[in-house]
């Protein structure tokens, strides 16, 4: 295999290993060419072949670790499982959580996705009252996005998640997502779902069938030792004690980014179809309150709470890299009509960041290769390199920087005058090592 010239800050993975578009390499836009990979996954995540360069690069074998503090859909622990690695994942989002089971151990038994499926196939619209299942935030909200007949056969799949056995509960999980999305009458836009833009909709037994031909397929063609040496655990990163001291050999993830994706809203319709919460306000506390804080939605009160995340942080890193970016945008907010209060994000985000990276220090070994996507900002026109600030949190830390690659160009789509300096931002890979 060639080998990548990782000092060489202008040679990139695609030329290295000839992979498909270096840019699209941290995105999941080739997810869906991949089985499992393919059964549930948001734009927010990074390709299957970044995952497997990254293995393949650090020459890892059967007996090594790999992990991932910010799993996602499980791209890192379902990729390493196809390179015959074991891996380790944590995920605190609920539903992230809940639907990544179904693609980590995946089943093997296609008479269950048959079952599944003549299950869903068969179910009759629920005839009762919506107000009975759902609270009257969460019925209005999916009411925008979901016809009244396929809603009540989606409500109907929720009476028999219980008759489910608990092995492929996730599974089912996972189809009746699929469903609820196809069905959606409304668009996309990028990740968030907007109600006011109409898309056109699949009828909820076309969807199911559509879905399951899929899982059917790859379930299939899964080869006999197709074995998940994965464990996926619920929880911020911030604390992986459930981790042994330098027992893994390579970690690829890709942290929040600052005031980028809110990772409750964008998951909106699933939180209260599944009735993980009911209000917007249940969505802050159950799902906002244990996420990395970084968008202005999150906690007020993690927010307001400055002095407790400035103390997690040295006066000399703090002086050097975040007050200046914290005065500007206090300056900034003054005069903008939003008045958002993004000075309140930096200081929580970095802290909680910091928090991650030393537990990584803490579990990784020596000479362990640490792999890491993330973008930098542009809040209220105040630019933020958090590639570099976090970079700089690693050797602090008790990391090397081998190398920071610029990936791809990111902002095109928000030229707006609220997020000026939008046009020159990156989604950036850093390549560190442990000492």
């Amino acid at each position: 295999m060639l080998q990548l010239n990782l000092f060489d800050s202008n040679t990139s993975l695609i030329e290295t290993q000839k992979l498909p578009n270096n840019q699209k390499l941290s995105t999941n836009i080739f997810t869906n060419n991949y089985p499992i990979h393919r059964w549930y996954n948001f734009i927010a995540g990074f390709s299957p072949e970044f995952v497997r360069f990254c293995i393949q690069e650090a020459k890892v074998n059967c007996d090594d670790i790999v992990i991932d503090p910010f799993s996602g859909l499980g791209t890192t622990l379902v990729e390493a499982t196809f390179q015959n690695v074991s891996s380790i994942g944590f995920e605190a989002h609920p539903f992230f959580y809940d639907i990544s089971q179904a693609k980590i151990f995946p089943t093997s038994d296609i008479q269950q996705v048959k079952y599944l499926e003549n299950l869903l196939l068969s179910i009759q619209p629920y005839t009762g009252s919506f107000k009975a299942i759902w609270s009257e935030s969460a019925l209005i909200f999916l009411n925008k996005l979901v016809s009244e007949d396929n809603l009540a056969l989606l409500a109907s799949c929720l009476g028999i998640e219980n008759t489910i056995s608990q092995e492929h509960k996730s599974l089912f999980r996972l189809i009746v997502s699929k469903v609820l999305e196809k069905t959606s009458l409304a668009q996309t836009d990028g990740i968030y779902k907007a109600p006011t833009t109409l898309k056109k909709s699949i009828s909820f037994y076309d969807s199911v069938s559509i879905v399951c031909k899929q899982i059917y397929e790859d379930v299939e063609n899964l080869q006999d030792n197709f074995y998940s040496k994965a464990k996926l655990n619920f929880g911020s990163s911030e604390n992986m004690e459930l981790v042994e001291n330098e027992s893994c050999s390579l970690c690829i993830t890709s942290p929040p980014y600052l005031n980028n994706f809110d990772f409750a809203e964008m998951t909106r319709m699933e939180l209260y179809f599944w009735r993980y919460a009911g209000s917007w306000r249940e969505i802050t506390e159950k799902v906002r309150r244990h996420l990395i804080v970084n968008t202005t939605t999150a906690p007020t009160d993690l927010k307001r709470n400055q002095d407790f995340f400035s103390s997690a942080l040295s006066e000399n890193f703090k002086l050097k890299y975040l007050n200046s970016i914290i005065e500007n945008l206090k300056n900034e907010r003054k005069i903008r009509p939003g008045k958002k209060d993004y000075y309140l994000l930096i200081y929580p985000y970095f802290a909680q960041m910091q928090n991650v990276i030393r537990e990584l220090h803490r579990i990784l070994r020596s000479g362990s290769n640490l792999h890491l996507i993330v973008s930098d900002a542009a809040l209220y026109g105040v630019y933020i390199p958090t590639h570099e600030i976090l970079s700089q949190l690693m050797i602090e830390t008790g990391f090397n920087i081998i190398n920071i690659e610029n990936m791809r160009k990111r902002g095109e789509r928000w030229l707006l005058k609220k997020r000026t300096g939008s046009n020159k931002l990156g989604e950036y890979h850093i390549h560190a090592k442990r000492i």
